[in-house]
């Protein structure tokens, strides 16, 4: 009998796996959701300098090493993608196996495999066709903390599955899972409250310290994988870089220099070299190193903080994460504003009150004390979310794929504690699970809309950039340098509604040594840029792009804003001249910048 549930289990799941496959690709295409995922995968593939590289920054170096190793066996193929798609319907896979577990009649079961599917289609969809390693890591996390709060002692591997889950999501992305940690910490806890019994402790005890040692033995074999100088010095200017515009200045919104030219002037960065930092070119000045980014990203937050107190910042964020818990407003777009979060947020009420309701009322199959132990884990989930919110609230960093995330990871521990309550055969978890469900398929439409006009946006940007990368391949003996914000967008020159750059994960498919680089990014003044400028034939970017076979990329319309360059070598003494080679789609320029 048992080998026959886990066998309807398994076809059940598969079943929701595959129609979501299946409907995604009925809907469009699969692409890297941003820029950062296509530099990490021509990084990993070795489009970047010509051979794979484990050494992928953004990553920790184990998982990095395991995915270029598939790559040195096959280029041509998407390996990265392949990865993250393959992790995002694993762990769909396995909430719906393990919670179908946990249904003992058929008609439960349907109601389980129907919220899985109408999740996945309604609510996460646009995840699984706009990739992006950061939610990856999320839904793995958010997989993790289901799988613990469902386990069965000495029936089931949920602990071994969730440990590999929580230590592959923190190499893909160890500052995301160090986000949704304090979840799955609080599912380990709720899961002894709920049991209270000695070796539970003591499971739950082993469970979490398997998991810090793993996280610890990781970021040590990290470590001495960027133990040597140059790495050093690189993640040092990373770190200053992510602080600076990520989340003290922004892009374009570096401190200005009039205002503050005394401060510029006392670490030694002039006019021109502002300019760099301002359009995040600066990959062309050695100036521009990690202690001139701290120094310029402390002053940002001296600036911004000023005259504003701790409380009063408390409270605004108070203010922007209440507003967000309530605003019911259907979701329009596939990238929603920062306050609008439905259905999740309704989703994650829903199952507040459902557990509460499922544990609270039918007082004949609770006793006091599990009342109580649930009310207190519920105050605890909450808290610990309230706590996670403002922190990013008041980080002023909460885009879908770090917001998203944090709403799976509660929905799970929610979800999980409902299939632990109807385990005593009580009606009323299912009914809330078929409520989560009805909502989550009215969602389809909203999201299939949002998807549908994301990939016309998107398909507007390939007629662009497809253009532009096939120029860069048919001159393979040029070398090519690009603006950062032309790279990611056309700026002035983009048709209505186009989106910024990304490439799609199983189209154009090609790993081959790409004779193009930008001039600042993330990925920037590492290693990696230096084995790439080295092969190239240039010892740096700054004399590089003055090199008979350079060019420089800029978007059409800007063409009044190539002054920054001219300006740029003469403050170095060097005087230049620009000419422009030629326009490509109508929206780039192709520049040749030569000394006199």
């Amino acid at each position: 009998m048992k080998k026959t549930n886990n066998t309807s289990n398994f076809i059940y799941s598969l079943a929701v796996v595959l129609v979501a496959v299946l409907f995604m690709g009925y809907v469009g295409d699969y692409f890297f959701d941003l820029n950062d995922d296509v530099l990490m995968k021509d990084m990993l593939s070795g489009a970047y300098t010509g051979a794979p590289e484990a050494h992928n920054i953004q990553m920790l170096y184990p998982i990095s090493a395991f995915i270029s190793m598939f790559y040195r066996a096959v280029r041509c193929v998407n390996w990265y993608g392949i990865f993250l798609c393959i992790c995002q319907y694993l762990c769909v896979f396995l909430i719906s196996y393990k919670a179908l577990q946990t249904c003992a009649k058929n008609v439960r079961k349907i109601v389980t495999a129907l919220f899985m599917l109408f999740f996945s289609l309604g609510v996460i969809g646009a995840h699984f066709l706009f990739v992006q390693y950061t939610f990856t890591c999320g839904l793995m996390s958010a997989t993790a903390a289901f799988l613990i709060l469902t386990h069965k002692k000495d029936k089931d591997k949920n602990y071994g599955i969730a440990f590999w889950l929580i230590l592959v999501a923190f190499l893909l992305r160890s500052e995301m899972l160090l986000l949704t940690l304090p979840l799955v910490c609080v599912a380990i806890f709720i899961r002894w409250m709920l049991n209270m019994k000695k070796e539970e402790f003591f499971d739950c005890l082993k469970l979490f310290g398997a998991i810090v040692v793993a996280l610890l033995i990781a970021t040590g074999i990290h470590s001495f994988a960027f133990s040597s100088p140059e790495w050093k010095e690189y993640c040092d200017f990373f770190d200053a870089r992510t602080e600076l515009y990520d989340f003290q200045a922004g892009f374009q919104e570096v401190l200005d220099y009039e205002e503050n030219k005394e401060f510029y002037d006392d670490i030694g960065i002039d006019k021109s070299e502002y300019e760099l930092l301002k359009n995040y070119n600066f990959g062309i000045d050695d100036n521009i190193d990690a202690d001139v980014l701290w120094k310029v990203a402390k002053q940002t937050e001296k600036n911004k903080t000023d005259g504003k107190p701790f409380g009063q910042s408390l409270k605004e964020a108070l203010s922007v994460y209440i507003h967000g818990l309530h605003n019911f407003s259907a979701q329009k777009s596939y990238e929603m504003d920062s306050d609008r979060y439905y259905p999740y947020n309704l989703i994650v009420m829903i199952l507040y009150l459902g557990v509460l309701i499922s544990y609270v009322l039918p007082r004949q199959d609770s006793s006091r004390k599990e009342t109580l132990c649930v009310v207190g884990a519920l105050i605890l989930l909450f808290m610990c979310r309230t706590t996670l919110w403002l922190y990013i609230i008041m980080r002023g960093r909460i885009p879908i794929r770090i917001s998203h995330p944090l709403y799976l990871a509660e929905i799970m521990v929610l979800f999980a504690m409902l299939l632990m309550r109807a385990e005593k055969s009580v009606l009323c978890p299912y009914k809330v699970v078929a409520v989560v469900a009805a909502l989550s398929l009215l969602s389809v439409p909203d999201q299939k809309t949002a998807i549908s006009s994301e990939l016309h946006a998107r398909e507007l940007m390939r007629e662009h950039y497809d253009a532009l990368y096939d120029y860069f391949a048919e001159n393979e003996e040029n070398f090519y340098f690009m603006d950062v914000y032309t790279s990611v967008s056309c700026e002035n020159d983009m048709a209505e509604g186009e989106a910024t750059f990304s490439e799609k994960i199983f189209d154009r498919v090609d790993n081959s040594y790409a004779n193009h680089d930008l001039m600042g990014g993330w990925g920037v003044k590492s290693p990696l840029t230096v084995k790439k400028l080295s092969r190239a034939g240039y010892s740096d970017m700054q004399s590089g792009l003055l090199a008979q076979n350079a060019y420089l990329v800029q978007t059409k319309s800007d063409e009044d804003g190539i002054d920054w360059i001219i300006d740029y070598y003469r403050n170095k003494g060097i005087e230049v001249t620009v000419d422009r080679e030629t326009i490509i789609a109508d929206a780039f320029a192709i520049y040749a910048v030569r000394g006199k």
